[in-house]
């Protein structure tokens, strides 16, 4: 999701090692939740823990209280995805997030762990390399990256595993922009052969903002020797127009060219343009809307039933996760530091279950 408020002489022969399949290390066991092979239909709940700070607050369409978790898989949501912000905010780092992975494994759901590699967003216009990381020289920050990626691989043992978030333009700015492909793909190569070692069954997702923008930025991937499992993208209309058409289209050429799963990583859509805080939201005008869908339950219901109908129409594995879809005007009606988001939850501002997820079902 985009950002939402307002010298390389050394060259590593580690990086540059093909990435070998190995065995998982011992203690480390795969043990999926779930068909990790079969269609993913997903949403991004990060956001849960700052809700659930609040008590369990969600009710389902009669506007009987539910435990979120449960709820969600019984509306056919089968993964999970979590993003973690290298530090100590309280909101996005390791360990808060940890304790809504553990509640979400109990409840056999799938753990797709989304790694920012940053203190705060990462996307197109925000790579910030974190403060506590050695910036000195490409050597180091690749020793810390790599440590990072280990220690968070150890932390969730993820059924599935985000490098970067929307990395079109690279990462760990300014030392590995995209401009820099040395740097940025022998970092890249870094990250993909830590996870292999650590578990080579865990599937690796590189993910971008902007579809069309995919073919150049995959074909770079393979040709310069990165390892990855999945492809994911990002569709909002906001940002990436109308036409899905064109969307699907650039998928089924990503399955044929690379060989890969291809999944749209984030979409989401507002059912009202009214607000529940005082906190902007980032949807909030008729010019922020695909035209075929207005802002109602319907409109949103729509628009995401059929982008997830495209995805499961596809000849390949693929997927589908809304992001965000649980991030509610938790704060209070007054609260300038609530949601940016709640006119595109899945509940409506008195925390009750919308018509679209049901499109979540197969």
């Amino acid at each position: 999701m985009q950002k939402i408020v307002t010298g390389l002489g050394i060259v590593f022969v580690f990086m540059f090692a093909a990435c070998k399949k190995q065995a998982p290390i011992a203690g480390h066991p795969y043990k999926p939740n779930g068909n990790i092979d079969s269609f993913i239909s997903a949403m991004d709940v990060s956001s849960l823990s700052m809700v659930l700070r609040q008590g369990e607050i969600f009710k389902d369409e009669k506007g009987n209280p539910v435990t979120i978790f449960p709820f969600l898989k019984s509306k056919g949501i089968n993964s999970l995805r979590f993003r973690v912000w290298v530090g100590n905010d309280p909101n996005y780092q390791s360990d808060s997030i940890l304790k809504l992975v553990n509640l979400a494994r109990k409840e056999g759901l799938l753990i797709w762990i989304d790694l920012h590699y940053s203190n705060t967003w990462a996307d197109p216009g925000n790579q910030q390399i974190p403060k506590e990381w050695d910036q000195s020289n490409l050597k180091n920050l690749g020793a810390d990256l790599k440590s990072y990626t280990e220690r968070m691989l150890q932390t969730f043992n993820p059924d599935m595993i985000q490098l970067g978030n929307e990395i079109d333009g690279g990462f760990l700015w300014p030392k590995a922009r995209i401009s820099d492909t040395s740097a940025f793909y022998s970092l890249l190569r870094l990250v993909s052969k830590t996870t292999r070692d650590f578990n080579a069954q865990i599937p690796i997702m590189y993910h971008i903002s902007n579809y069309q923008k995919a073919d150049y930025f995959y074909n770079e991937l393979d040709a310069h020797g990165v390892d990855y499992d999945m492809i994911g993208l990002s569709y909002y209309p906001k940002w990436h127009g109308y036409n899905t058409d064109s969307l699907f289209q650039t998928m089924d050429r990503l399955h044929a060219n690379h060989g890969k799963r291809v999944i749209i990583a984030e979409n989401s859509y507002p059912f009202t343009l009214s607000w529940a805080d005082w906190t902007d939201n980032v949807m909030g005008w008729e010019g922020d809307l695909h035209p075929n869908y207005p802002a109602s339950t319907n409109g949103q219901y729509e628009q995401v039933h059929h982008l997830i109908k495209g995805c499961r129409n596809r000849s390949f594995a693929s997927g589908y996760a809304y992001w965000e879809g649980t991030w509610v005007a938790f704060d209070g009606p007054e609260s300038k530091e609530g949601s940016l988001w709640e006119n595109q939850a899945c509940f409506d501002f008195a925390f009750k279950a919308l018509p679209v997820l049901e499109a979540f079902k197969p």
